[in-house]
């Protein structure tokens, strides 16, 4: 790839990105559903099981807890959406992100570490939160690149977590 082709798909990386948060802020599900690839994964265990600042490494391997109907791993973008709406179709949500690391693998493959800062309030519990997605993104056949693999850890929480997953 030349410069220029990696500088498109940095930004196509970028966009994608932001119509997520759009999307969950905004509760267009429609949208939410078109930035994953139909066999995406998202992975929240991290939120659950890992402590402040312990790396996304420090996971059994997804597939097991796909196998085993882990409530915070979720694979299939019809699913992933599914989820989605039951979660955060009655929550206020505002999600930013800033200074990614967004490294383009391939031309059809990339990863990115986003940092993240999100308000989470379902009117009974309410957090403030700080942390770092990690993905891999792919481009399809429609020349559109969109999440294949989303997974969410934290350094620092305020306040009570609305998700009843959320230890």
């Amino acid at each position: 790839m030349n410069d220029i082709e990696v500088l498109l798909a940095i930004e196509s990386v970028r966009k994608v990105k932001a119509q997520y948060w759009y999307a969950m802020d905004r509760k267009d599900w429609k949208l939410l559903a078109s930035v994953f690839t139909a066999d995406a994964i998202v992975d929240f265990r991290g939120e659950r099981d890992l402590r402040p600042g312990q790396g996304i490494d420090q996971l059994p391997p997804v597939e097991q807890a796909l196998a085993a109907g882990d409530e915070a791993a979720h694979q299939g973008r019809e699913a992933i959406v599914r989820w989605y709406i039951q979660v955060l179709e009655h929550w206020v949500t505002v999600h930013h992100g800033h200074a990614p690391i967004i490294d383009v693998l391939s031309p059809t493959s990339a990863k990115a570490i986003w940092p993240l800062f999100d308000y989470i309030d379902d009117g009974k519990n309410a957090m403030k939160g700080y942390g770092h997605y990690y993905e891999r993104y792919r481009k399809e056949e429609d020349g559109r690149w969109r999440i294949c693999y989303l997974a969410l850890t934290r350094l620092h929480k305020e306040g009570t977590h609305p998700a009843t997953f959320v230890k």
